[in-house]
């Protein structure tokens, strides 16, 4: 991977996204130092074969890999890294980058800033999947991705360049946002969308017995990311809950709205109602399908 701006790669959490990324820079073809920081001993025996194949080192003692790390990837949920920065800050060299992949970034980039200063570069690859786990991670899942970086005012700007060149290495196109406008655009766009579905897949649990073999494909898809790990959705909705209530409301009073219009027959206005919902889903831009 020619130009990338660090030869000593340190990624805390190698599950979806940090395993995504170890795999994504060894096919590149990075061959610098590759460390990936894993929960216990456990962990290091169940991944030893495929960090193996993968030319990463594990290790779950962070001191050590920390102290020689030119970038440091915190690839762990947010409640999860809200807790380790303190921890790991003591230990990253003076001279050492740090970056996060978590979707809540308000709170994350101002703990990183007050230990970490100008060092830490918040981010959040806006990809990811139903699946956890090193196994689950895909050495594209950056690929013609969108990462956000949301760094707090006078952030160093070599050290934002840095980190944005990294991301650009993987495949990922990147901008930037305040933490605070980013919370409240994912609100819309990511966290209330797994809250629905999950909302809606638990208000059918009574009838499965009977509509198991009956499912389409609008609820496969619809459903798809209610099958993702409930605790770290519950981290991300109660890190989040302002924004995200503040969306609930005026998906409530839309809802509100269709209700009236079925109950009263109106089905020109319902149509219409319909067809700005497809209008506006014809304007986003979603992350490639890579699975």
């Amino acid at each position: 991977m020619p130009g990338i701006p660090f030869q000593r790669i340190v990624i805390v959490g190698l599950g979806l996204m940090g395993g995504s990324i170890a795999k994504a820079l060894r096919s590149g073809g990075f061959a610098g130092s590759l460390v990936g920081v894993v929960v216990d001993a456990q962990a290091v025996r169940r991944l030893r074969s495929a960090a193996k194949y993968w030319r990463i080192s594990l290790t779950c003692e962070p001191e050590p890999a920390l102290q020689n790390a030119d970038l440091v990837l915190l690839a762990t949920p947010p409640q999860i890294a809200l807790r380790q920065l303190p921890e790991l800050a003591r230990y990253i060299s003076a001279t050492g980058m740090v970056s996060d992949v978590a979707s809540i970034k308000a709170p994350v980039a101002q703990l990183g800033r007050q230990l970490l200063g100008d060092r830490f570069i918040p981010g959040h690859p806006v990809v990811g999947g139903e699946k956890t786990g090193f196994a689950a991670a895909r050495k594209n899942l950056y690929q013609g991705a969108r990462v956000i970086l949301t760094p707090l005012p006078e952030q160093a700007p070599a050290a934002l360049d840095a980190v944005r060149g990294f991301w650009q290495y993987l495949g990922a196109t990147v901008s930037q946002m305040t933490p605070e406008a980013h919370d409240q655009a994912l609100a819309a766009t990511s966290h209330l969308p797994h809250l629905l579905a999950f909302a809606y897949m638990a208000g059918l649990a009574d009838q499965v017995p009977a509509l198991r073999d009956l499912a389409g494909g609008g609820l496969r898809d619809f459903s798809r990311i209610a099958a993702s790990d409930p605790d770290l959705w519950t981290a991300i909705l109660a890190e989040n809950r302002s924004a995200v209530v503040q969306h609930l409301k005026v998906l409530q009073e839309n809802l509100d709205s269709v209700r009236q219009m079925l109950a009263g027959d109106d089905t020109r206005t319902l149509k219409a109602f319909l067809e700005q919902g497809r209008a506006c889903r014809q304007q986003f831009q979603f992350p490639p399908l890579t699975y």
